[in-house]
Protein backbone atom coordinates (compact mmCIF):
# COMPACT_ATOMS: atom_id res chain seq x y z
CA UNK A 1 0.00 0.00 0.00
CA UNK A 2 1.13 3.46 -0.95
CA UNK A 3 2.75 5.50 2.00
CA UNK A 4 0.21 8.31 2.81
CA UNK A 5 0.75 11.44 1.17
CA UNK A 6 0.75 15.73 2.60
CA UNK A 7 -0.80 17.37 0.47
CA UNK A 8 -1.46 21.34 1.04
CA UNK A 9 -4.96 22.78 2.70
CA UNK A 10 -6.59 23.23 -0.79
CA UNK A 11 -8.31 26.14 0.17
CA UNK A 12 -5.38 28.31 1.39
CA UNK A 13 -3.73 27.08 -1.88
CA UNK A 14 -6.13 28.31 -3.72
CA UNK A 15 -6.66 31.90 -1.89
CA UNK A 16 -2.75 31.95 -2.14
CA UNK A 17 -2.11 30.94 -6.04
CA UNK A 18 -2.69 32.07 -9.60
CA UNK A 19 -4.99 29.71 -11.18
CA UNK A 20 -3.21 30.27 -14.04
CA UNK A 21 0.27 28.89 -12.20
CA UNK A 22 -1.03 25.60 -10.65
CA UNK A 23 0.18 22.14 -12.38
CA UNK A 24 -3.12 21.25 -13.64
CA UNK A 25 -4.44 24.31 -15.04
CA UNK A 26 -5.54 24.20 -18.79
CA UNK A 27 -7.95 26.57 -20.50
CA UNK A 28 -9.05 24.38 -23.10
CA UNK A 29 -11.15 21.08 -22.48
CA UNK A 30 -8.93 18.17 -21.65
CA UNK A 31 -8.32 16.69 -25.72
CA UNK A 32 -9.14 13.47 -23.78
CA UNK A 33 -12.29 14.16 -23.13
CA UNK A 34 -12.98 15.96 -25.84
CA UNK A 35 -12.14 13.50 -28.06
CA UNK A 36 -14.44 10.94 -25.93
CA UNK A 37 -17.23 13.28 -26.29
CA UNK A 38 -16.80 13.14 -29.86
CA UNK A 39 -16.44 9.78 -30.43
CA UNK A 40 -19.17 8.94 -27.88
CA UNK A 41 -21.53 11.67 -30.15
CA UNK A 42 -22.61 13.49 -27.20
CA UNK A 43 -24.48 16.39 -27.12
CA UNK A 44 -26.52 17.20 -23.75
CA UNK A 45 -27.19 15.82 -20.39
CA UNK A 46 -25.89 17.27 -16.62
CA UNK A 47 -21.99 17.38 -16.30
CA UNK A 48 -20.33 17.80 -13.17
CA UNK A 49 -16.68 18.91 -13.32
CA UNK A 50 -14.94 17.29 -10.04
CA UNK A 51 -12.54 19.00 -7.93
CA UNK A 52 -13.09 21.47 -10.87
CA UNK A 53 -10.09 24.42 -9.19
CA UNK A 54 -9.52 26.60 -12.05
CA UNK A 55 -12.96 26.26 -13.62
CA UNK A 56 -12.39 26.00 -17.12
CA UNK A 57 -13.41 22.59 -17.73
CA UNK A 58 -16.76 22.90 -16.53
CA UNK A 59 -17.10 26.39 -18.80
CA UNK A 60 -16.30 24.44 -21.46
CA UNK A 61 -18.78 21.64 -21.13
CA UNK A 62 -21.46 24.48 -20.60
CA UNK A 63 -19.92 25.96 -24.13
CA UNK A 64 -20.40 23.08 -25.75
CA UNK A 65 -23.93 22.75 -24.40
CA UNK A 66 -24.25 20.53 -21.24
CA UNK A 67 -25.60 21.76 -18.34
CA UNK A 68 -22.66 22.11 -16.40
CA UNK A 69 -21.76 21.75 -12.56
CA UNK A 70 -18.13 22.23 -10.81
CA UNK A 71 -17.43 21.15 -7.51
CA UNK A 72 -14.40 22.14 -5.23
CA UNK A 73 -13.86 21.85 -1.91
CA UNK A 74 -12.48 25.19 -1.87
CA UNK A 75 -14.46 27.92 -1.87
CA UNK A 76 -11.44 30.32 -3.05
CA UNK A 77 -10.91 28.30 -6.36
CA UNK A 78 -15.06 28.55 -6.57
CA UNK A 79 -15.24 32.15 -5.74
CA UNK A 80 -12.47 32.04 -8.94
CA UNK A 81 -14.26 30.17 -10.76
CA UNK A 82 -17.08 32.04 -10.60
CA UNK A 83 -15.65 35.07 -11.51
CA UNK A 84 -14.68 33.70 -14.85
CA UNK A 85 -17.92 32.75 -16.13
CA UNK A 86 -21.31 32.22 -15.36
CA UNK A 87 -22.15 29.87 -18.27
CA UNK A 88 -21.33 27.22 -15.65
CA UNK A 89 -22.62 26.79 -12.27
CA UNK A 90 -20.00 26.08 -9.60
CA UNK A 91 -20.42 24.95 -6.30
CA UNK A 92 -18.45 24.11 -3.10
CA UNK A 93 -19.00 20.52 -2.61
CA UNK A 94 -16.90 17.47 -0.77
CA UNK A 95 -17.09 14.42 -2.52
CA UNK A 96 -16.50 12.52 0.17
CA UNK A 97 -19.37 13.78 2.05
CA UNK A 98 -21.49 15.18 -1.10
CA UNK A 99 -24.41 16.83 -0.78
CA UNK A 100 -25.84 16.02 -4.73
CA UNK A 101 -28.32 14.27 -4.98
CA UNK A 102 -28.60 10.26 -5.55
CA UNK A 103 -28.45 10.22 -9.87
CA UNK A 104 -28.21 14.21 -10.43
CA UNK A 105 -25.77 13.76 -13.26
CA UNK A 106 -25.25 11.92 -16.63
CA UNK A 107 -21.24 12.24 -16.65
CA UNK A 108 -18.92 12.95 -14.01
CA UNK A 109 -15.15 14.39 -15.26
CA UNK A 110 -12.73 13.63 -12.33
CA UNK A 111 -8.88 14.91 -13.56
CA UNK A 112 -7.44 15.61 -10.31
CA UNK A 113 -9.40 14.30 -7.48
CA UNK A 114 -9.56 10.48 -6.86
CA UNK A 115 -5.67 10.60 -7.24
CA UNK A 116 -5.14 12.42 -4.17
CA UNK A 117 -7.03 9.93 -1.83
CA UNK A 118 -5.37 7.83 0.11
CA UNK A 119 -5.88 4.17 0.01
CA UNK A 120 -8.22 4.12 3.08
CA UNK A 121 -10.73 6.81 1.54
CA UNK A 122 -11.16 5.36 -2.26
CA UNK A 123 -13.79 3.36 -1.10
CA UNK A 124 -15.85 6.39 0.15
CA UNK A 125 -15.10 7.95 -3.00
CA UNK A 126 -16.54 5.11 -4.94
CA UNK A 127 -19.33 4.95 -2.47
CA UNK A 128 -20.13 8.50 -3.50
CA UNK A 129 -19.92 8.38 -7.16
CA UNK A 130 -22.23 5.28 -7.62
CA UNK A 131 -24.53 7.59 -5.57
CA UNK A 132 -24.66 10.54 -7.38
CA UNK A 133 -24.27 8.77 -10.88
CA UNK A 134 -27.58 8.38 -12.80
CA UNK A 135 -27.15 4.37 -13.92
CA UNK A 136 -25.24 4.18 -17.14
CA UNK A 137 -23.92 7.56 -16.43
CA UNK A 138 -20.11 7.91 -17.42
CA UNK A 139 -17.12 9.03 -15.32
CA UNK A 140 -14.40 9.74 -17.03
CA UNK A 141 -11.26 9.59 -15.04
CA UNK A 142 -7.77 11.17 -15.30
CA UNK A 143 -4.90 9.56 -13.04
CA UNK A 144 -1.30 10.12 -12.94
CA UNK A 145 1.21 7.36 -14.15
CA UNK A 146 3.42 5.24 -12.21
CA UNK A 147 5.02 5.86 -15.63
CA UNK A 148 5.58 9.23 -14.68
CA UNK A 149 9.65 9.04 -13.74
CA UNK A 150 10.06 13.19 -13.39
CA UNK A 151 8.01 13.56 -10.26
CA UNK A 152 9.70 12.24 -7.10
CA UNK A 153 7.64 9.76 -5.32
CA UNK A 154 7.15 11.67 -2.63
CA UNK A 155 5.60 14.55 -4.81
CA UNK A 156 2.19 14.81 -6.78
CA UNK A 157 -0.44 12.39 -5.92
CA UNK A 158 -0.39 9.07 -6.06
CA UNK A 159 0.06 7.01 -9.15
CA UNK A 160 -1.77 4.10 -10.82
CA UNK A 161 -1.12 1.46 -13.27
CA UNK A 162 -3.57 1.00 -16.17
CA UNK A 163 -4.44 -2.63 -13.88
CA UNK A 164 -4.72 -0.51 -10.59
CA UNK A 165 -7.52 1.51 -12.19
CA UNK A 166 -9.40 -1.51 -13.32
CA UNK A 167 -8.98 -2.85 -9.89
CA UNK A 168 -10.47 0.08 -7.67
CA UNK A 169 -13.41 0.44 -10.49
CA UNK A 170 -14.13 -3.11 -12.25
CA UNK A 171 -16.70 -4.30 -9.31
CA UNK A 172 -19.20 -1.61 -9.69
CA UNK A 173 -18.27 0.00 -13.06
CA UNK A 174 -17.79 -0.48 -16.37
CA UNK A 175 -14.63 0.12 -18.39
CA UNK A 176 -15.03 1.66 -21.57
CA UNK A 177 -11.78 2.10 -22.47
CA UNK A 178 -8.18 3.21 -20.11
CA UNK A 179 -5.34 4.66 -22.44
CA UNK A 180 -1.95 6.01 -21.05
CA UNK A 181 -1.68 9.70 -22.09
CA UNK A 182 -0.84 12.83 -20.26
CA UNK A 183 -1.61 16.01 -18.25
CA UNK A 184 -2.66 18.61 -20.07
CA UNK A 185 -1.67 21.77 -17.89
CA UNK A 186 1.84 24.51 -17.27
CA UNK A 187 4.43 22.01 -16.65
CA UNK A 188 6.73 20.80 -19.83
CA UNK A 189 7.34 17.76 -19.95
CA UNK A 190 3.52 16.83 -19.62
CA UNK A 191 3.20 14.47 -16.54
CA UNK A 192 2.33 11.08 -18.30
CA UNK A 193 -0.96 10.19 -17.19
CA UNK A 194 -3.83 7.57 -17.23
CA UNK A 195 -7.41 8.16 -18.82
CA UNK A 196 -10.65 5.73 -18.27
CA UNK A 197 -13.93 6.18 -19.68
CA UNK A 198 -15.91 4.34 -16.77
CA UNK A 199 -19.23 3.35 -17.25
CA UNK A 200 -21.94 3.10 -14.36
CA UNK A 201 -23.57 -0.41 -14.21
CA UNK A 202 -26.98 -0.52 -14.28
Amino acid sequence: MSAKKNFPDWDSFYKETDVKEMPWYEQNLDADLADQINSMNLKEGKFLDLGTGPGTQAIELAKLGFESIGADISKHAISKAQELSSAATFLVDDILNSSFADDEFDFILDRGCFHVFEPSLREKYLNQIKRILRYDGILFLKVMSKEEKTLPGEEGPYKFSEQDVLDAFEKDFQILSIKPTVYYGTMNPPPKAIFATIKQKS
